[in-house]
């Protein structure tokens, strides 16, 4: 197969506001750029592209904007361009909200930089094997702490009770590896990982900064020691980095041990190609769609969310992406890990990766049951409580569609 990389930078400027935490916080330095990542790839007959960006989310008709564009330059549809977010909290505001819209300037020029940056990206095409492997990487825990009342409490709230920390956490560090043909060395890697992108978001300066975070970072490791590297935001809903909220530091110790994860991973995968060298690195794309129920009991947060605002019901997109024998599922918001691993459970593909703010931003996707334990992400979610299941629920029937029958079906 054939894949193209390219990578541009997207900051804004210093003084623009940025996203996550209070509405109006203003940045007052750039710590280090947020970046878009374009991975292009042509199996020969259907062509396609993972698109990263180091936003906190975009709303749908943003992505859809981006997705029609970028399938244009490089010849697919629409479909067969799938978009995530890192959900760094330290950008602009790209994602609308009643009390803070998205800055549309902004998006317009992010609509021209990501033209650019795929054809860009078109021009240099080059032959390449593709491996796929993961591994657990302890880097990550669930801020969560539900006890045994199962009432929960949120851990950024509750710092002492980190020690406690004991709820369900994916630790799966995923991988697409790039060689070229019969080469032992990789030319660049798509790391997948779910923890929220809060380690330099520390109380004072580092809520004025902008900042990729640790995946810019984890990028600049990789670069540094390997070759290059796309971030993509995993099931984070619940996942925080060990010493979130610390700082730069704390953000370099994350990033750096991702990257010896990854660089371990690397010696595996390459020289075990019987085991995780894929044989036929096809294409496979499909959308789903999902009817969901807006809470009646949240006035505020209704209209916190312009597109839900006076809706009892909204559809939103499952994106699923498939490479051979691994499957990305495009979720519409912020995923809680537990929903995020029903998925890979259930997965007919021998990977599933999920990727974070893909399809639009819904804000918190939860469990049933985290509604019964209460705490942060139930009370921010917009949906009602089976409706994480049945977004779950499409993913699943949406590979098994996309792959093969198990033997045992047929």
């Amino acid at each position: 197969m054939k894949i193209a990389h390219a990578a541009c930078v997207i900051s804004p400027e210093v003084g623009t506001p940025v996203a996550g935490y209070a509405p109006h916080d203003v940045s007052v330095r750039l710590h280090n750029d947020l970046k878009l990542s374009v991975l292009l790839l042509d199996d020969g007959e259907r062509k396609g592209a993972v698109l990263g960006f180091d936003l906190l989310g975009l709303d749908e008709e943003f992505i859809l904007r981006i997705a029609a564009d970028a399938a244009g330059i490089i010849g697919c549809p629409a479909e067969n361009v799938i978009v995530t977010c890192t959900h760094t909290h330290s950008g602009p505001h790209t994602r609308s909200l009643c009390r803070v819209p998205a800055d549309r300037d902004y998006i317009a020029s992010l609509y021209e930089r990501t033209a650019s940056a795929v054809r860009g990206a078109s021009a240099s095409w080059q032959e390449v094997d593709a491996y796929f492997y993961s591994c657990n990487c302890g880097e990550n825990y669930n801020r969560r702490y539900v006890d045994g009342s199962n009432r929960g409490k949120y851990l950024p709230y509750h710092r002492s009770l980190e020690p406690l920390a004991s709820g369900f956490r994916d630790q799966e560090l995923g991988m697409l590896i790039f060689t070229a043909p019969g080469e032992p060395h990789p030319l660049g890697v798509l790391i997948n990982f779910a923890a929220h992108p809060l380690a330099t978001h520390a109380m004072g300066l580092g809520s004025h900064q902008i900042s990729a975070d640790f995946p810019g970072m984890l990028r600049d490791i990789m670069a540094d020691n390997s070759c290059w590297c796309v971030f993509a935001q995993g099931a984070a809903g619940d996942m925080f980095p060990k010493d979130a909220e610390c700082g730069l530091e704390a953000a370099r110790r994350f990033a750096d041990n991702l990257a010896i994860a990854a660089m371990r991973g690397f010696c595996d995968a390459i020289r075990n190609p019987d085991l995780y060298l894929m044989k036929e690195p096809k294409i496979r794309t499909s959308v789903e769609k999902v009817k969901i129920h807006v809470r009646r009991d949240l006035a505020a947060a209704q209209r916190e969310l312009p597109a839900l605002a006076g809706k009892t019901e909204a559809e939103v997109r499952v994106h699923l992406f498939a490479l051979g024998d691994v499957c990305f599922v495009g979720v519409p918001g912020e995923l809680l890990a537990e929903l995020g691993q029903e998925m890979k459970w259930h997965s007919p593909f021998r990977k599933t990766f999920i990727l974070y703010n893909s399809t639009g931003y819904l804000s918190y996707i939860c469990h049933a049951n985290a509604f019964v334990a209460g705490g942060y992400e139930t009370a921010s979610s917009h949906i009602l409580p089976y409706d994480g299941f049945s977004i779950v629920t499409a993913a699943v029937e949406g590979m098994r569609k996309l792959h093969a029958p198990f033997p045992e079906e047929l």
